[in-house]
């Protein structure tokens, strides 16, 4: 079957689905995401040639999530979405309070936030359109050498949640956009904890 580009929409939508529902009928996802039968079932076909998701008793199955991820992976590169890079005379939690309060943390800094061992010298963000010229104007005044600031715009609809009082990416975008980051192996206790799927 003909490769999909899973940065697109609908199929993004539909793989998303797939990897928060983890058992699913095609129907019950046509009529969850308001798509047709014909664009789940391309979906699926590509994903069950893979072998990454099964069919069991009726309903699939999500057998290999981070294979489904490495699909969308293949056509989204965490570096396409990357609007400024900017190094700043902030301490990196200072940063972090100031992007999590008027942007999305995601990547590595969203990563922290669940998981306290992992650290990263960089602090990266979502940020929208609106929002992007002001902030990037008060970032260009406090420019130094104690932290890197990456603000990316977000290409895809964003799911978040709240962390240590910060707004990150959730858990399972954060595992996403790790792998299309390909940073994958850094987001295995997301793996761990989501699906019970081992990253090595």
């Amino acid at each position: 079957m003909k490769s999909i580009d899973f940065s697109k929409p609908v199929t993004f939508s539909i793989l998303n689905a797939m990897l928060e529902k983890q058992s699913f009928t095609q129907l019950s996802l046509s009529r969850e995401k308001s798509v047709s039968l014909g664009q789940v079932n391309k979906v699926a076909k590509y994903l069950a040639e893979r072998n990454f998701i099964g069919k069991d008793q009726g309903a699939y199955l999500l057998n290999n999530p981070l294979g489904a991820i490495e699909c969308i992976a293949a056509s989204r590169k965490m570096n396409d979405a990357l609007a400024e890079k900017i190094s700043v005379s902030l301490q990196k939690e200072e940063a972090l309070k100031l992007l999590g309060s008027k942007g999305v943390l995601c990547l590595d800094s969203a990563l922290e936030q669940f998981y306290p061992h992992i650290s990263s010298k960089r602090v990266c963000a979502y940020i929208s359109k609106k929002d992007k010229r002001q902030l990037v104007e008060e970032l260009e005044s406090l420019k130094g050498n104690n932290c890197t600031i990456w603000l990316y715009s977000a290409d895809l609809p964003l799911e978040e949640e709240n962390a240590n009082g910060m707004r990150v990416t959730n858990r399972k975008r954060t595992a996403i956009d790790m792998v299309c980051d390909n940073a994958g192996f850094a987001a295995s206790d997301l793996f761990r904890e989501l699906w019970k799927q081992e990253i090595l």
